[in-house]
């Protein structure tokens, strides 16, 4: 086993080499894994009854890019958080990115959803934007450092492929955790920033618009047994949201490739009615998602062990995430990230308010590229 220098070293290198990697942990755990594949070579996912680390698009029709087990090695290790040295923890001076129109263009594109909402059957469009943030430098190590110090309740990772190019991110929301049949997801919506106070007073639209979402999956979900909990705050960094867990079993007729095109795009990435929802994004946005709001995680990839330079599975398992609170790293022409942010839309929005909201959103990706924001 490992420890995190070692680990951050396998990635650094790997990036140095243009291998694809992903090194990551997931929520309030102390094991980090560093899954790196063994050549250049761009696979994607045929039938999710593959092995490996999977990273899927918010598009549900284009591919979704996997890691195997069959040409990858893991690398696992154990972290402490008072080993961090926050010494590590440099960051670039902040310069905002968003173009002064930035604003305007967001708060047009929020009222045009607030429009289609009163004028067609939409009930509930995710909208959402782009920020472009220059960087000193592009630093793999103390990235990852501040994301495991920041947002321990969080699945963070550091993902690159050289066709494709560097992600990072913070996700609280799980899309899908499956093993022997029973699998856990949840219903993720509402967002206000934590004040650092206990109790929480949710406004209504945030709490029609979670309830929103767990009624989407639970109708989704209605051919299986399936029981859903009790709505409670759920912490991401400076945010807090509502959430729902739901539990249920697969049936003989519903393998995990349907559970994942029955979820995915969730309601809370993309609106209702999901199709209609979808449309709407992709003629009014302006811009091209990719990864942002799809998903990745370990696909039957759980409990495993190493030997020598081949892996071997044992009660493999499936945890994916959705692949929120993330940014695009990227070094040529010049250093840079791109931050992407969004919100629920419902006819009771408020446009400023909805723009006050992805700024909050964008601070988590900039506390780990900033000493600034803390």
């Amino acid at each position: 086993m490992s420890n995190l220098k070692d680990l951050l070293e396998k990635a650094n290198h790997a990036h140095a080499k243009e291998l694809p990697f992903v090194i990551y942990r997931k929520p309030d755990s102390k094991r980090i894994s560093c899954l790196i594949q063994k050549d250049k070579k761009l696979q994607f996912v045929e039938n999710y009854k593959e092995s490996g680390f999977v990273m899927a698009p918010f598009i549900h029709s284009d591919k979704a890019v996997l890691f195997s087990d069959k040409n990858s090695v893991l690398y696992t290790g154990d972290y402490d958080l008072e080993s961090l040295d926050s010494t590590d923890f440099r960051g670039d001076k902040i310069n905002d990115g968003f173009k002064n129109d930035g604003k305007k263009k967001h708060l047009k594109l929020v009222a045009e959803g607030i429009k289609a909402i009163q004028d067609s059957d939409i009930i509930k469009v995710v909208l959402s934007r782009q920020e472009v943030l220059s960087l000193d430098a592009i630093d793999i190590t103390a990235i990852f450092k501040k994301l495991l110090h920041k947002y321990p309740a969080a699945f963070i990772y550091i993902w690159y492929h050289p066709e494709i190019g560097l992600w990072a991110g913070a996700s609280p929301e799980t899309l899908i955790q499956a093993e022997e049949g029973n699998f856990r997801t949840m219903a993720l919506a509402g967002t206000t920033a934590f004040l650092g106070k206990k109790e929480i007073t949710w406004g209504e639209k945030e709490i029609d618009e979670q309830q929103l979402v767990t009624d989407h999956i639970a109708n989704e979900l209605q051919e299986m047994e399936i029981s859903i909990g009790s709505p409670y705050n759920k912490m991401a960094g400076n945010l807090v949201h509502i959430c729902t867990d739901i539990h249920g079993k697969l049936t003989k007729n519903q393998d995990l490739n349907t559970l994942i095109r029955t979820l995915h795009p969730t309601a809370a990435v993309c609106g209702l009615p999901k199709k209609k929802a979808e449309n709407f994004i992709l003629e009014h946005e302006g811009y091209n998602r990719g990864f942002y709001t799809g998903f990745l995680g370990e696909l039957n990839l759980n409990k495993m062990i190493q030997q020598g330079n081949s892996i071997k599975n044992e009660l493999p398992e499936t945890i994916l995430f959705v692949n929120l609170r993330c940014m695009q790293l990227i070094s040529k022409p010049e250093n840079s990230a791109i931050l992407y942010v969004g919100g629920g839309i419902t006819s009771a929005s408020i446009p400023e308010q909805e723009w006050e909201e992805t700024i909050a959103k964008s601070k988590v990706m900039k506390s780990v590229l900033f000493d600034s924001f803390k």
